[in-house]
């Protein structure tokens, strides 16, 4: 919260924002050498912005109000892969970077810039190697369709988390869809990430608690959708503050 109010406070409250000039209205906070350099809260949500699951403390909405009103681009950077779970912080975002770093939607139209697919062939050994075994759980999901490869009290625990009920695949032909942008691996994923490395799959993975890791597309982490966010807004990447609390969030720390 601290961190949050001390780079607020960084802005000039006497300049109206709407007073400012085309091109300091570029960047709204900092000087350097008399030009306005605007700054980017690059903000984890699960265990860092959010309390007990999606809720907002009340200093946590007041600082990202203040940072908004300030000029500060606001950009929520997330494991999650759609917004509509978490569609109340619309207000306070100019960014939603989804799926780790794969998936990029601008606020407050919601307007998808860019997403990342795993490629099919890899998408189906995944499927193949985890339908072989029985030690991990493979997630897939996409839309409202929320399939696994086998039911254990484990996935029954999760109904509130994925917000659905799960079906159980059998193999690509169940699926209702060509590819997706990722999977979620929980229960022991270890194999799973051992088979990636040795098969050579263009996939990446990030654990994401003890229990679950998430796979994505090769390339893919929370640095380069903020990243991508940065060249944008034409925000420097000195100037942005980044803030995590997991394994997924070190390229985003240590990119900012």
């Amino acid at each position: 919260h601290t961190c949050f109010f001390r780079f607020c406070r960084l802005a000039n409250p006497r300049t109206p924002y709407a007073k400012l000039t085309r091109r300091a209205r570029c960047g709204m906070i900092g000087r350097t050498g008399g030009i306005l350099m605007r700054k980017m809260l690059a903000l984890d949500l699960d265990g860092t912005t959010f309390g007990v699951r999606t809720q907002l403390s009340e200093a946590n909405r007041r600082a990202l109000l203040a940072a908004k009103r300030a000029g500060t681009a606001v950009c929520f950077v997330t494991g999650r892969k759609s917004v509509e779970p978490i569609s109340h912080l619309c207000a306070l975002a100019d960014y939603f970077v989804l799926n780790n770093g794969g998936t990029v939607v601008a606020a407050p139209d919601m307007e998808q810039l860019y997403t990342t697919l795993v490629e099919r062939s890899d998408m189906l050994r995944l499927i193949d190697f985890c339908l072989s075994q029985d030690s991990a759980i493979l997630h897939l999901i996409s839309g409202d369709y929320w399939g696994v490869n086998r039911i254990t009290p484990g996935v029954l625990r999760q109904r509130e988390e994925f917000e659905g009920t799960p079906v159980v695949y059998r193999g690509a032909d169940d699926l209702p869809f060509e590819t997706l942008d990722g999977f979620v691996v929980s229960e022991n994923y270890g194999p799973v990430r051992e088979f990636i490395e040795r098969k050579g799959l263009r996939l990446t993975c990030a654990v994401t608690n003890a229990t679950s890791m998430d796979v994505m597309p090769e390339g893919v982490n929370k640095w380069r959708g903020t990243a991508y966010v940065a060249a944008r807004e034409g925000i420097a990447h000195e100037n942005i503050v980044a803030a995590g609390n997991y394994y997924n969030d070190l390229e985003l720390i240590r990119g900012a």
